[in-house]
């Protein structure tokens, strides 16, 4: 989405091979249903990306693999949008969806599980990536592909 990203925190999102829209628009436009949520949503990430950047205490952490950076974005409602943290500067968020109070993990709910993998491959390529020094993360929250 456009306008994501500020002069704090550098927001990112991926395109699946075959969509059109990133992984965050698709997350917007699947929950219009819960609005004042999405608008939590839409508020944090302007909030990091302009004023604050991206502080640990809006993350629910370990929400992937044993340190793979997947994590949740706190302070939005029933919505959980999962990304990934690399730093203060830069985030990279891919999808999501509601869960319900009456379930206490992700996995209980079969959509928001899906949502969560999906995350979790994503994260994997990245790492993977970073590591091979195919990708790396600047000071400034910039993703450069070498």
């Amino acid at each position: 989405m456009e306008g994501l990203s500020g002069e704090m925190a550098k927001v990112y999102s991926v395109t699946m091979e075959g969509d059109e829209q990133t992984l965050i628009e698709q997350f917007f436009n699947e929950n219009t249903a819960h609005m004042d949520d999405l608008i939590l949503v839409r508020d944090r990430i302007q909030t990091m990306a302009n004023y604050t950047g991206c502080r640990k205490a809006f993350f629910k952490e370990g929400e992937g693999a044993l340190a793979d950076g997947v994590v949740a974005l706190k302070g939005t409602g029933q919505l959980r949008l999962y990304g990934i943290y690399f730093n203060h500067t830069v985030v990279l968020f891919g999808s999501g969806g509601y869960k319900p109070a009456n379930i206490r993990a992700y996995e209980e709910e079969p959509q928001l599980n899906a949502k969560a993998q999906q995350m979790r491959e994503i994260a994997k390529e990245i790492n993977k990536r970073i590591n091979n020094r195919e990708l790396r993360i600047e000071d400034d929250g910039q993703i450069t592909e070498l």
